[in-house]
C-alpha cells in the first residue's frame, strides 16, 4: 500500500482518483489548492504525488509548483504524475515528450479526461519503480 497525494481544484474529479486508488489498496489524501502544498507535503510525505496543471489562482500552478517541490531538500525526490487538459484547451500537442527536469520536473503525466485505467497504470508503474 503507498501513500498518495491528490492536488487538484475539481474536488469532485479528485474524489473519483481517490476511490480508484483506495480500490486498488492505496492511502489518499486530496487537496484542491497549491496553497501551502509544499508544507503540508513535508509533514506528511506521500510516496506519489497526482497534480492537476491549471488552477482558478494560477492557470500554470501545477507547473510551478512541481518546480518548487523539485528545488526542496525534503522533497526532490517525489514521484508527480502531473494532470493535463492542456492540449484541449489550449491546443500544443504537448506530450510526454516535454517531460524535461527543468521546464515540467514530473515523471510522467495524463491527460484529462483521464482514463482511470491508464491513470492506475502509470501509478503502479512509478509506485513498482521506486519500491513502494
Amino acid at each position: 500500500m503507498a501513500f498518495i497525494t491528490i492536488i487538484d481544484d475539481d474536488v469532485e474529479f479528485a474524489e473519483n482518483i481517490s476511490v480508484v486508488l483506495k480500490g486498488d489498496g492505496h492511502e489518499v489524501r486530496m487537496r484542491d489548492e497549491t496553497k501551502g502544498a509544499v508544507e503540508d507535503l513535508i509533514k506528511a510525505t506521500p510516496d506519489l504525488l497526482i497534480l492537476d496543471v491549471m488552477f482558478p489562482e494560477n492557470p500554470s500552478g501545477g507547473f510551478d509548483l512541481a518546480r518548487e517541490i523539485r528545488k526542496n531538500d525534503k522533497l526532490k525526490r517525489l514521484p508527480i504524475i502531473l494532470l493535463t487538459s492542456i492540449n484541449q484547451q489550449f491546443p500544443m500537442d504537448f506530450s510526454y515528450k516535454d517531460i524535461d527536469k527543468e521546464w515540467m520536473p514530473v515523471q510522467d503525466f495524463v491527460e484529462k479526461p483521464v482514463d482511470m485505467e491508464e491513470l492506475l497504470d502509470k501509478v503502479r508503474e512509478i509506485l513498482k519503480s521506486t519500491g513502494k
